[in-house]
């Protein structure tokens, strides 16, 4: 591979709630573009993260698309104490019992 090709790749993040997506630029680090990206945000006023899956990679290498799935918080403990009681399980990928 030759020094002159990016190892970096946009990745434009859409949500439905916003008209202008989000671009960021990230490192490519395989062949093939990643099936979901986190980016931290926040959720009832707790740190959280907004889970992006891929949508489109007709662009790849150079950009792939993500769309909004979720925004889960980083630990139920971050959740005010209102939705503590509420909390379920807020990442379908978390497999411990």
């Amino acid at each position: 591979m030759p020094y002159s090709e990016s190892r970096t790749f946009r990745a434009v993040l859409l949500r439905d709630d916003e008209e202008t997506p989000r671009v960021l630029t990230l490192p490519r680090d395989v062949d093939v573009p990643p099936s979901r990206i986190r980016v931290p945000s926040e959720f009832a006023g707790a740190s959280a993260f907004d889970v992006y899956e891929l949508a489109d990679d007709r662009g790849w290498p150079e950009e792939a698309t993500f769309q909004l799935q979720s925004t889960v918080p980083r630990s139920t403990d971050d959740l005010p104490a209102r939705s503590r009681d509420d909390a379920r399980d807020f990442d379908s990928d978390d497999e411990r019992a």
